[in-house]
């Protein structure tokens, strides 16, 4: 743990990001995580079922009148998604044929799923195989995520900050990475040690150190101090004044 000594100027920080897990009913609460970067973050091998989206998907499954995204259609569903701002949830599937077989009942929990942002009984079918349902609602600076392995949570969160930092190092062109080998690095398996504070509801900061090529991620524990998660924006400045609860150096 790094001690911080004194209050850093708002200018070090580069990018914040909330955390609420809910270990029991298998969900995490995330704000300011856009679908795009979910879909960049998680090692994505499925397809997309679309239960809720603003415009028509590339694919439509006759049998349930759902659209749906090929994992080939991936790229450019997010480039739709860049500048629409309803909201959206899906659930990934992992045999197109699979669609076919599910019965009235299951496509009214999907139904349900959609309307309500939770499950009547579970958000994972064995049918589709799904590991995960998002359901965004971009106004309130919200994305909820059910995730059959809750580890799947720290890799989304790690993935998203490791983004931010490859953007500010100039990694992310093919002949730039060639010439920066040690790009500091944050691991899922270090961000898994603070599950409890995610438990907790935490903002997560990324700061940039005074040292050339160094980070770190303060982690500041809310609690129940915010019914909803978009009012923690309109007070940042003043929670960033308060000491951090934790401190992670990243590293190359």
């Amino acid at each position: 743990m790094d001690v911080v000594k004194k209050m850093r100027a708002l200018d070090d920080y580069l990018y914040h990001f909330y955390v609420h897990m809910d270990e029991i009913g298998k969900f995490v609460m995330f704000s300011e995580l856009s679908i795009q970067q979910f879909i960049t973050s998680i090692e994505q091998e499925n397809h997309l079922l679309l239960l809720k989206c603003p415009f028509e998907g590339p694919a439509y499954n006759g049998h349930t009148y759902f659209d749906y995204v090929p994992k080939t259609e991936l790229v450019s569903f997010k480039k739709k998604l860049a500048e629409r701002k309803e909201d959206i949830c899906f659930i990934d599937f992992q045999l197109e044929r699979s669609l076919d077989l599910l019965t009235p009942k299951e496509q009214s929990e999907l139904l349900y799923l959609a309307h309500k942002r939770e499950p009547i009984i579970s958000p994972f079918f064995y049918k589709l195989n799904n590991r995960f349902v998002v359901y965004a609602a971009p106004s309130e600076k919200l994305t909820k995520v059910f995730l059959r392995y809750l580890d799947d949570a720290e890799q989304i969160v790690a993935s998203v900050f490791n983004q931010q930092i490859a953007e500010r190092e100039g990694t992310n062109s093919f002949w730039r990475r060639k010439l920066k080998t040690n790009v500091p690095l944050l691991q899922a398996s270090t961000l898994k040690n603070y599950r409890p504070y995610a438990t907790e509801g935490v903002l997560v900061s990324l700061v940039k150190q005074g040292a050339k090529s160094s980070y770190a991620l303060e982690l500041r524990v809310l609690g129940d101090r915010y019914e909803y998660p978009d009012e923690i924006w309109f007070e940042l400045r003043d929670l960033l004044t308060e000491t951090a609860d934790e401190t992670i150096a990243i590293s190359g």
